[in-house]
């Protein structure tokens, strides 16, 4: 009979790159889930019994099992609020102006505005994008805009299976003035609307 502390050894040995083991649970006797999380409180789900362990290639965000069922709408006003919370935190700074928009083909697009050319490109290295802050605003905003995720692609047998796809994207000087003469000529054609 598997008991607690052989499966629990088992999970450990079994624990994915990169991961750590956070729970194990036993779902009825001879059968423990098992939890996996990464630094960035990614998890990815096992399951070990008698015949050994094994763990899911899927990986969910921190915050997918609250938003499990809902509509891409749902999700994108979800990470809307939870921009707002980190700029109120003072997580991320409070110039900042984020658009989130849910698009068509169930991508969730996260524009980024309020920054200066010279803060994107500080300290900038050879075939980086942004520099070094930049770079670093980027990874936490994407922190927040995966929170919900749900991934189970595996490049090496071409499988794309993303729970929204899109993109988080720093706008330059040059492409917030582009914005702001597309909302106007939308403004001016579409009678003075928003």
């Amino acid at each position: 009979m598997l008991t607690h502390d052989s499966a629990r050894a088992r999970a450990r040995e079994a624990t994915p790159a990169g991961y750590r083991l956070h729970t194990i649970t036993q779902a009825r006797p001879g059968r423990y889930t098992t939890t996996y999380v990464d630094d960035r409180w990614r998890s990815r789900r096992g399951m070990v019994t008698a015949d050994g362990a094994s763990v899911g290639r899927v990986v969910y965000g921190p915050k997918f099992r609250r938003s499990d069922g809902e509509r891409q709408v749902e999700v994108a006003a979800r990470i809307r609020a939870d921009f707002r919370q980190a700029r109120e935190r003072g997580v991320i700074p409070a110039q900042l102006r984020i658009s989130v928009r849910s698009a068509s083909g169930y991508g969730i697009l996260v524009d980024v505005s309020g920054l200066t050319d010279q803060f994107l490109n500080a300290e900038r290295v050879a075939g980086a994008s942004y520099g070094r802050e930049a770079a670093r605003l980027l990874e936490t905003l994407e922190l927040i805009y995966s929170a919900y995720q749900r991934d189970g692609s595996h490049s090496l047998q071409d499988c794309y299976q993303a729970r929204y796809s899109g993109r988080v994207r720093l706008l330059s000087e040059a492409q917030q003035e582009e914005q702001v003469r597309e909302r106007e000529a939308r403004r001016r054609k579409g009678g003075g609307g928003k």
